[in-house]
């Protein structure tokens, strides 16, 4: 089932980072300015939490966490444990369980279409997604 709908889940999870975003501040120097100021807090129905490069977005008991390092061209950057769990905490996907093989397995083909790139560092090929 996850298969049919990855790339819907992908949209949704590209937008409700960039729903916070805008609403922190749509100017990216300044959002970057304002989130290394505000490492915590909320802003309208969103909560958030900025450690590192690591986020935490929630809202409506949706849970969104990412990596945000713009050091190349893909700005969003996410493991399997991440975006299981803005899956299993979003309702309207209505479900339950997803072990890792079968997410690892929905999104190795949006890699092969080049619609998420994973991460390279030091040569060495990451369980990190990028898009």
């Amino acid at each position: 089932m996850i298969n049919l709908i990855i790339k819907e889940i992908l949209n949704d999870y590209v937008a409700f980072i960039n729903d916070l975003k805008h609403r922190f501040s749509p100017n990216m120097e300044e959002f970057e300015k304002k989130r290394s100021q505000n490492r915590s807090g909320n802003i309208g129905e969103f909560k958030y939490q900025f450690h590192g490069a690591g986020r935490r977005l929630e809202k409506d008991g949706i849970v969104c966490e990412f990596d945000f390092m713009p050091t190349n061209e893909y700005p969003i950057k996410f493991s399997t444990w991440e975006i299981r769990k803005f899956i299993l905490t979003t309702k309207a996907y209505s479900i339950d369980k997803l072990e890792k093989p079968e997410l690892h397995e929905a999104l190795h083909p949006l890699v092969d279409d080049g619609t998420l790139v994973r991460l390279v560092l030091g040569g060495v090929v990451r369980e990190v997604y990028q898009i």
